[in-house]
């Protein structure tokens, strides 16, 4: 029995480390539904409890080693409870999978038990924790084309959907059964699935973008001006933060050729200025000299005061001749980081808390913002990993989208690839360009079809005068919003549910004594 115990927690710890590999820094994205079909077999005609188990084991070095990240630029107690917090829900997800594999068609109900999961997590607690979505691998695999037609939480179904049915071929194999005599479902569920990669290759062929057209290009200058010392004190240097993109907006103008247009607007990262530029006059002069030496409005990002002084938004603002005009608060803070949850208990378990003096507020929905000619979705920093943020501005008509993001306190880690394949993953997702600035990696931008145009290296002050597709019309995910996460929802619970009651039954038809002849 203990031998048992090891082999199946050892299947879901090497499924969960074959997973992690798909992800930034290595980016092997084929690995995704291998490591996947590993959890898989672990669970397979095992206790709900040792479903769990495995689930456990899997979500402990998947995400051991996806947010190793945390430990490197916050600290490694940081690190040990996000970990320990998102292993929990993939120990509901190994229970909920063992509980689902008696069913007819269990591939689907385990790829949408997956999903059901990786959506609540993403979530929950403190707004949640979307980074680890198997989704965001998609990006130059196969698959790709699903981002566009049923979003992040599809592309997940279907690498988990594939991983199933990988798993349930190698049990057969390993049982020495006949693989054509696996149930019809399976056959079925794979006979879709492959009608269904052949149409995402054909969308993917396409730009993977149907039903968006592009109608432009529009010019936009990156600017990533760079931290004094080690890159990664923002705040302390936030004076010369700000002097930094002024400077590399200069560089940018007087390379560009004499007989060019002026650039659409310069885009700003976040934190381009710590302090608000509408009461700070330091700032406010960096901001307006660069919309004047541009001859285009400015969108930067900045720490704007509220009317308390115990609150601030992070906001980026369109910068005219005329001064800010339109604006975008940033919706998902990151807690202990932007605010603190429960402060006066946080403050008892660490001193650091003390250094996060305001708590931001988040903003309401968000309208695309109008710079120039162009409509604009914006996003700030972890923004671009929540499903809403962009999407929802998509819908209402933006041309093109921004990500401004300070990234500093992560330079030298994973994080900052793994949040550039996000952004991939978005740009395929919602059929528009993506133009980022960081404030010293990664910058750059990326196609509709989710292919780089530019991307500047991290750790250097850079800037960059790119042209991108706008785009009008939306993919089928942007139609389809928030619908096919909640659709997976509704039938994992349906799901889990039915395979409850049919273990019920079977429990209770074992324990009826035999009927006396």
């Amino acid at each position: 029995m203990t031998h048992d115990r090891f082999r199946v927690l050892a299947f879901a710890a090497v499924g969960g480390a074959l997973t992690a590999l798909a992800f930034p820094p290595w980016a092997m994205p084929w690995l995704a539904p291998i490591g996947i079909a590993g959890l898989v077999v672990a669970v397979n005609g095992r206790s709900a409890i040792a479903g769990g188990m495995a689930g456990g084991a899997f979500g402990l070095v998947f995400f051991g080693t996806t947010l190793w990240w945390v430990s490197e630029s916050i600290a490694v107690a940081a690190w040990g409870a996000l970990m320990l917090t998102q292993a929990a829900w993939v120990v509901m997800a190994g229970t909920a999978m063992t509980l689902v594999r008696p069913l007819r068609g269990w591939p689907a109900w385990t790829a949408l038990v997956w999903t059901s999961v990786e959506t609540v997590r993403s979530l929950v607690p403190w707004g949640g924790m979307p980074w680890g979505r198997l989704g965001y691998t998609a990006v130059d695999a196969p698959w790709e084309g699903s981002l566009a037609i049923g979003g992040v939480s599809a592309a997940s179904a279907l690498i988990v959907l594939i991983g199933a049915l990988v798993a349930g071929v190698a049990s057969a194999v390993s049982e020495r059964r006949p693989v054509l005599r696996l149930t019809r479902p399976v056959i079925a569920a794979g006979s879709a699935l492959g009608v269904g990669m052949w149409l995402m290759m054909t969308a993917s062929s396409l730009g993977g973008r149907l039903g968006v057209e592009e109608r432009g290009v529009a010019r936009v200058g990156v600017v990533q001006g760079g931290v004094p010392g080690d890159g990664t004190q923002v705040a302390a240097n936030h004076r010369r933060v700000t002097q930094n993109q002024l400077t590399q907006t200069r560089r940018m103008l007087a390379d560009r050729s004499s007989s060019a247009p002026v650039p659409d607007f310069v885009l700003w990262p976040e934190n381009a200025t710590a302090v608000d530029p509408v009461r700070d006059s330091q700032a406010r002069a960096a901001v307006s000299a660069a919309v004047t030496e541009a001859g285009a409005p400015v969108l930067l990002g900045a720490i704007v005061d509220t009317s308390s002084p115990a609150t601030a938004l992070n906001e980026a603002i369109v910068w005219t001749a005329s001064g800010p005009e339109s604006r975008y608060t940033k919706q998902h803070l990151v807690p202990f980081g932007e605010y603190v949850p429960l402060r006066p208990l946080a403050q008892l378990v660490s001193s650091r808390v003390a250094d996060i003096g305001r708590d931001m507020v988040p903003g309401g929905a968000a309208q695309p913002l109008t710079v120039g000619d162009l409509r604009v979705a914006a996003a700030l920093c972890f923004d671009v990993a929540y499903d809403d943020v962009v999407r929802s501005q998509v819908a209402l008509g933006a041309d093109l989208v921004t990500v401004q993001t300070s990234n500093a306190m992560f330079l030298g880690t994973a994080q900052l690839e793994q949040q550039w394949i996000i952004t991939r993953a978005r740009a395929v997702e919602v059929g528009r360009s993506v133009v980022v600035a960081s404030i010293n990696g990664i910058s750059g931008a990326v196609g509709p079809d989710g292919r780089v145009i530019e991307r500047l290296s991290p750790r250097v002050s850079a800037s960059s005068l790119v042209e991108v597709p706008t785009a009008t019309g939306t993919s089928l995910a942007v139609q389809l919003g928030p619908w096919p996460s909640r659709a997976a929802g509704m039938l994992a619970i349906v799901a889990v549910a039915a395979a409850v009651r049919q273990r019920q039954r079977v429990s209770v038809g074992t324990q009826r004594p035999a009927r006396l002849a």
